[in-house]
């Protein structure tokens, strides 16, 4: 009998440790749910529904949102330049944090310099780093003419716009991949690479070979940070070129803010806004199907 109120104490103890964890977690649930869940949801609801210029939801539409978006030849060039612009920024980024990770790897007295210096990108702003690649595009006056010396137009020219921008995000996303890969390959066990050396592999063979290979979940959780980030662009067009010129720097993403922000066309950007997350979430379904092959747990 006197047993009781002891078990009963540990069954409590036991509770509020399987609940503690939860109560930690409840302010940041609170605000994903406030901030993010929410409004995707009212997102998803709104986009079945014609929406007047105030926001106010009218009748019910069904898909013709959708219809009336993917009809239109503007957003669906912007799907283009958006996978256009993943394609060229997503993997050089990676591949060039990685080259600059791989020559980093062994530290010296004065590796906090050169690796301060890759990493300092990550450090600057959106809206800077635009203003510094705009004086360097700029067609007269812009440094980058000046070397190749030619008068080209890196902003108005439809064939290099996309181009454009997507050098400026390689620059922008290189700090970032590369501390995380910096970090991976210093990870790396010295006696592999000791006894690869010793059967007589190279540099290439090495890196290609076992480094890669051990990082490759550092690897996979870039390349998914990275497609998530840049299908979802925007901010570089609304700053430099607001979808110019002809519309071949447009993304999905911007072409939804100038629908809803400046033509207050709500319909169309619910339904952009929809569609550029199932693409998105497609793109990301595509790159765990290369988790099963290409990633390596130890």
């Amino acid at each position: 009998m006197n047993d009781s109120p002891m078990i009963a104490g540990r069954g409590k103890k036991r509770f509020s440790k399987k609940v503690e964890p939860f109560l930690y977690l409840l302010p940041a649930a609170a605000f994903f749910a406030v901030f993010t869940f929410y409004p995707f949801v009212k997102t998803i609801y709104s986009s079945f529904f014609l929406v007047n210029a105030k926001g106010e939801i009218r009748n019910f539409v069904g898909m013709e949102n959708y219809i009336h978006v993917l009809s239109d030849p503007k957003f669906i060039k912007s799907i283009g330049n958006t996978l256009i612009y993943v394609a060229l920024s997503s993997p050089v980024a990676i591949i060039i944090s990685l080259v600059l990770a791989m020559l980093c790897c062994k530290k010296t007295k004065t590796s906090s310099i050169y690796e301060t210096m890759f990493a300092i990108t990550m450090a600057m702003s959106l809206s800077v780093t635009a203003m510094i690649f705009n004086l360097l595009y700029n067609p007269t006056i812009g440094a980058l003419n000046h070397l190749v010396g030619q008068k080209i137009r890196w902003l108005g020219d439809p064939k290099i716009a996309m181009i454009s921008l997507s050098i400026i995000a390689v620059w922008m996303n290189i700090g970032y991949n590369f501390l995380f890969l910096l970090a991976a390959v210093r990870g790396v066990p010295a006696e592999l690479l000791e006894s690869a050396e010793v059967d007589g592999a190279g540099t290439v063979k090495k890196a290609v070979k076992i480094v890669v290979p051990l990082i490759s979940p550092t690897v996979f959780f870039l390349i998914c940070n990275s497609l998530a980030k840049n299908m979802m662009m925007s901010g570089l067009v609304l700053i430099l070129t607001e979808g110019g010129p002809q519309g071949s720097t447009q993304t999905m993403i911007s072409y939804m803010f100038q629908q809803s922000i400046n033509n207050q066309n709500y319909n169309d950007g619910y339904a952009a806004a929809i569609i550029a997350f199932i693409l998105t979430f497609a793109a990301m379904c595509l790159s765990f199907a290369f988790e099963k092959k290409g990633v390596h747990y130890q």
